[in-house]
């Protein structure tokens, strides 16, 4: 079986975070918009001080929330985040991500509720909930009303700083 070639690709810039989407050939449809989104979560760089270079919460949000609105059906979003080195981004993607998936819930209070219910974490006074918050109302108010996703943690057990890999796909 050949694997599809990259036909293009696409740099969203925000701020000091790079995110790359490649499309891979087109599908027959009638869609621009993208099959598979990486997400790298490191800058690069060749300082010493990975902080200078690591990606931050809200241009990470961002940069997924961007990518989710691309995505058409049947595509890919994929995340590495790493607790170990900014455990509250890495929260705001896993809730972001399951956010996606609580489009569509029928529990009582929808998405909001789910978004409502994110914990205040020690350290974070509601930032995470307000950001999760404020990128899955962007969603629903700029995507496809009946948008539905599919939603995966990939994370080592009894490792809980250890990079997890967060997937999403739009299947609606």
């Amino acid at each position: 079986m050949m694997l599809p070639t990259v036909s293009r690709m696409h740099h969203l810039h925000n701020h000091n975070l790079l995110g790359l989407i490649y499309s891979l050939e087109r599908l027959p449809t009638h869609s621009d918009h993208y099959c598979l989104h990486c997400h790298p979560k490191f800058t690069g760089g060749t300082t010493d001080n990975y902080k200078e270079t690591q990606t931050q919460t809200q241009t990470t949000l961002n940069s997924i929330t961007d990518a989710s609105l691309l995505l058409r059906v049947g595509g890919l979003l994929s995340v590495m985040t790493y607790p170990g080195s900014n455990l509250e981004e890495s929260r705001a993607v896993e809730h972001f991500a399951e956010g996606l998936a609580m489009l569509t819930t029928r529990d009582v209070g929808g998405w909001r509720g789910y978004a409502n219910d994110i914990p205040d974490y020690d350290d974070d006074g509601g930032r995470v909930r307000e950001n999760v918050s404020r990128a899955l109302e962007r969603v629903v108010a700029e995507g496809s009303k009946k948008q539905t996703w599919r939603v995966f943690l990939h994370k080592p057990l009894g490792r809980p700083l250890s990079p997890v890999l967060v997937t999403a796909m739009r299947i609606k």
